[in-house]
């Protein structure tokens, strides 16, 4: 099906070819039939010939609709009700065209018995198919309203059936056939309404309008209009209703096309039909009231029908307004819904944990993303927070955590290693806001996410930083620093040298050298209580700092080293041995660079010494 052009449904109507040839076909052959030249016997054979034509219109498109993939079973089938319809009109309609072939006379203008049972049957079919409709299930008042409703429609439809059989007289028309023409179309009308009111209807409002119209103009010719008012009129009747009865499929098709391109369109919690049913009987009461009555009568009967019309306009107004609110009620609850589940879909997907806290510090919601410590939020509902964070680190953050839970408003930042449900640790960087004093929240909000990786970055540049790489142990920058911090409390300092390390190097080459200082590191490790820091300044120099100790723990310490690297060192299969000159000193509150100079004049009065 091609693309419906956009615009409302009357435009597209208004300007389908198909509608506009229908149209033009039918209002031309009207205007012929009223104002046109020719005797009855050509103005005869124009409505037989037109007639079987139109009706060959209508029962394509039922057709089409029947057929059409997509529509329920219910909706085919009331479709196929039509296509029957049609073809019973188009059966009456060949038989009238016969019978003007054979006498195109004053006796072919009114319809004929054979096409009156045609018809009949074909509205028969209609309006069982209209009233066996299922309708979807509703609520209780939905039904009472429905039945208010129905009601209002059949006791304006009696009143108008005794009404038109009660003038039938006056207007030259037996009583018996003006009831049957204004009953079938008092019925059509009520089973066409009830069809489109049901809730589930296969016809829009715009395809039932046609049918409504040409149901009328049938009880117009039928049952209203006098024998005096001629044979063109009747005539021109007669291919209204056809006309309007075969382009209510087309119409239908179109406002399919049209339903396909926009979203379903919510119906009104109201219905105006029961205020024109009693528009209907009131337009009716002024003809039945007995003559002669006094003007106080007649201004009395004005004022009720001025004060219901008023009534029930302001009626309406009010409902088109609740409505109304009830439509801006229902978008704010729709954009509310929408929100919550987009916040929902937010947190579901989010890698961060959101968690709510109540007073006692336990956990009282959490989202999904708390997988990434292995537990399931469930798990966590009732666990207090600081059962989760490291004992190490703890302690740092107990009183911030403790202000932060007694400050509603307060808000605190902080990182922290939490138990991982493996028994591994994971760092993460949380946020905490105290909103106790919110009644929506009534808790503090949490929002943590996962930084393990950037702080073992950041240990391991930091390490880098300050340790030598080749031996792990501090380098001349830290080195420095832990001299600066203990210098104060007096400390013993080592500086170290190796003997023969350069001929290694160079008749072995550098990764044997390298593997001298990681051997050499080691010792050194080996060699030193748990308080001391060793660092390698550079080359084959080394550094040990002693916080708290003397000269004689120094040497001491010194002398444990070089037995230590007295153990040669094996390399591709050669056993190499080093030596090592080290300078001992002491110090308290002196200036680190001047005490690691006389460490360092120390290292070469041994070295010299050594030489000679």
């Amino acid at each position: 099906m091609p693309p419906e052009r956009s615009g409302s449904l009357p435009r597209t109507v208004a300007t389908d070819p198909m509608v506009l040839a229908l149209a033009g076909v039918s209002l031309a052959a009207i205007g012929w039939l009223l104002w046109g030249p020719g005797g009855i016997a050509f103005h005869v054979l124009l409505r037989a010939w037109l007639g079987p034509a139109l009706n060959l219109v209508l029962l394509a498109g039922a057709v089409r609709l029947a057929r059409r993939s997509g529509r329920d079973a219910a909706d085919r089938r009331f479709w196929r009700a039509m296509t029957a319809m049609g073809a019973l009109l188009l059966t009456g309609h060949l038989g009238r065209l016969a019978g003007a072939l054979r006498s195109p006379d004053a006796g072919a203008v009114p319809t004929g018995q054979f096409q009156s049972i045609c018809v009949l049957a074909g509205v028969t079919v209609l309006v069982v198919a209209a009233l066996t409709h299922p309708r979807p299930a509703a609520p209780s008042r939905v039904r009472l309203r429905y039945l208010l409703d129905t009601t209002a429609v059949g006791t304006a439809a009696v009143v108008a059936i005794w009404f038109m059989a009660d003038r039938s007289a006056a207007l030259g028309v037996s009583s018996g056939a003006s009831m049957a023409a204004v009953a079938i179309a008092v019925v059509t009308t009520f089973a066409v309404i009830r069809l489109v009111m049901g809730g589930h209807s296969p016809i829009s409002s715009a395809t039932a309008a046609p049918l409504v119209a040409a149901a009328v103009v049938q009880c117009v010719n039928g049952g209203v209009l006098p024998g005096s008012a001629g044979w063109r009129a009747q005539l021109a009747l007669q291919i209204t209703a056809v006309a309007l009865v075969s382009v209510a499929p087309r119409v239908q098709e179109l406002a399919d096309r049209a339903a396909a391109g926009r979203p379903a369109r919510r119906r009104r919690t109201y219905s105006v039909l029961p205020y024109a049913m009693l528009g209907l009987v009131f337009a009716v009461l002024p003809a039945v009231l007995p003559s002669g009555l006094s003007a106080t009568a007649h201004v009395a009967l004005g004022g009720l029908l001025v004060i219901t019309a008023v009534v029930v306009a302001r009626q309406l107004l009010t409902f088109a307004e609740n409505e109304s609110l009830v439509r801006r009620s229902d978008a704010g609850l729709e954009t509310l819904r929408r929100q919550e589940e987009r916040v929902r879909m937010l947190l579901e997907y989010s890698t961060d944990i959101t968690s709510l806290i109540d007073h006692t510090g336990a956990m009282v919601y959490l989202t999904p993303a708390t997988r990434m410590l292995g537990y399931e939020p469930g798990e966590m509902l009732g666990v207090r927070v600081i059962t989760l964070i490291h004992p190490d680190d703890l302690p740092a953050l107990l009183g911030d955590l403790q202000q932060l839970m007694a400050t509603p408003g307060a808000t605190f930042t902080y990182q922290a290693r939490y138990r991982h449900k493996e028994g591994s640790w994971r760092w993460l960087e949380v946020t905490s806001r105290n909103l106790t004093h919110e009644p929506s929240v009534a808790a503090v909000v949490s929002n943590a996410r996962d930084v393990t990786d950037a702080r073992e970055l950041q240990d391991r540049l930091r390490h880098e930083a300050t340790h030598d790489a080749l031996t792990g142990l501090a380098n001349r920058v830290l080195f420095g620093r832990r001299l600066a911090a203990a210098v104060g409390g007096g400390v013993a300092l080592l500086h170290i040298d190796l003997d023969g390390f350069k001929p290694i190097n160079d008749t072995y080459g550098h990764h044997a050298g390298d593997a001298v200082l990681v051997r050499v590191a080691e010792c050194l490790r080996a060699a030193l209580p748990d308080t001391a820091v060793a660092a390698r300044l550079g080359g084959d120099e080394f550094a040990v700092l002693l916080p708290g100790a003397g000269t004689d723990t120094a040497d001491l310490v010194a002398q444990r080293f070089r037995a230590a690297l007295a153990e040669p060192v094996e390399v591709d299969g050669h056993r190499l041995t080093i030596g090592a000159s080290v300078g001992a000193v002491a110090g308290t509150g002196v200036d680190p660079e001047a005490l690691l100079r006389r460490a360092d004049e120390a290292m070469y009065r041994i070295k010299h010494a050594t030489r000679r």
